[in-house]
């Protein structure tokens, strides 16, 4: 029975690669746009892709990539495509609110730093609950509950871990699952420091 559900979940895996439809994991944001016009969201960049919903004249939408006419958007939590003719690009480069702004928070500093990913464990160091949006860091290069950008996950993480093999200019990043760790790997990335 476990053989069969897992074998289910791999093919269903397969379907939303196939289909273009992604979790947030897996993509960050380039910039922002706004409807012009009720819009179809489809599976997929062209008018052939199977219809999944539409968004309302004047929604807020963030730009994940384009692609044949059309922008890669985000929609229920899932990731979804819209024509660029009824998108009025906003902003398109970083994802970030501006140079020293992000996500409502000011930019101290930008950090280059080789990211990790890890799923084990049950609390931080700080005692709290692990979750998604925690990183495991070197507390003398990055002090705990300092509030960190990641933009490869368009993400305010919060430091609160720390490890063994975490030392220097080295994060390590919770995710749920093992699988999401695996895909993840190991990057070279430029953070930012947030105030």
């Amino acid at each position: 029975m476990f053989k069969k559900f897992t074998k289910t979940v791999a093919i269903l895996g397969a379907i939303m690669i196939t289909l273009g439809v992604t979790t947030p994991a897996q993509a960050a944001s380039c910039g922002t746009g706004k409807t012009t016009a009720t819009v179809n969201v489809r599976t997929g960049a062209s008018t052939k892709y199977r219809k999944i919903g539409k968004l309302s004249k004047g929604k807020k939408v963030n730009l994940y990539t384009t692609k044949n006419g059309w922008y890669k958007i985000k929609f229920n939590g899932k990731y979804g495509w819209v024509s660029k003719k009824y998108v009025s690009k906003s902003s398109y480069s970083s994802g970030e609110e501006s140079s020293n702004s992000i996500k409502g928070y000011k930019v101290k500093k930008s950090l280059r730093v080789r990211a990790v990913a890890y799923s084990s464990g049950t609390h931080t160091a700080l005692g709290t609950k692990l979750r998604y949006g925690v990183i495991a860091v070197d507390p003398k290069v990055i002090p705990y509950r300092t509030k960190v950008y990641i933009k490869e996950l368009d993400r305010v993480f919060v430091a609160e871990d720390c490890g063994g093999g975490i030392k220097g200019k080295i994060i390590d990043i919770y995710m749920p699952s093992e699988a999401q760790c695996n895909r993840w790997g190991s990057r070279n990335i430029t953070i930012q420091i947030l105030k």
